[in-house]
């Protein structure tokens, strides 16, 4: 080979790797790589098992400060004084256990020029009865922000699932 190929061979190999490294860093808008997904997906589990075992801090560390929760019903919750105090309110100083699981799947993660969004379903279970009993279900469609502190949830609109519909 000549050195001329060669150079151009190496020179399209190192143009080439600077781009997949920066892919993978998910550094560009509109990227993400596979840790910013297991990062994102993580969020929805601190989300469910902080709600299910009545953890205030563990439920908080899925958002972001200024974090907005949309409800079904219309109600909602904004940032982070707000959202502490509903689950104060919530839990009633009780920990532990509350006897329901939520189970999210299926989830839809892309990236945006402003961080991500996602939706995911969401089944609830009643796990006091014999069997578990579903009790509700739905989809949450999210918007994330990458912060000092990594990904956080910075809207969460939650959709229920209605009979009959």
């Amino acid at each position: 080979m000549s050195k001329v190929r060669i150079g151009v061979v190496v020179l399209l190999v190192g143009i080439l790797g600077v781009g997949t490294v920066s892919a993978q860093q998910g550094g560009g808008a509109g990227t993400l790589a596979g840790q910013d997904y297991g990062e994102i997906e993580a969020l929805y589990g601190r989300y469910n098992q902080g709600s299910d075992f009545r953890d205030a801090e563990l439920f908080l560390s899925a958002f972001s400060e200024d974090a907005v929760i949309e409800r079904s019903d219309g109600s909602s919750v904004r940032g982070m004084d707000a959202l502490r105090t509903e689950r104060e309110q919530r839990y009633q100083g009780q920990s532990g256990d509350v006897g329901r699981r939520h189970w999210t799947g299926s989830y839809l993660i892309t990236a945006t020029a402003d961080g991500a969004k996602g939706r995911a379903y969401y089944v609830l279970f009643d796990v006091t009865t014999r069997p578990p009993t579903m009790t509700v279900s739905g989809y949450y469609a999210d918007e994330f922000v990458r912060t000092s502190d990594g990904w956080r949830i910075k809207h969460r609109v939650i959709n229920r699932d209605l009979a009959g519909e």
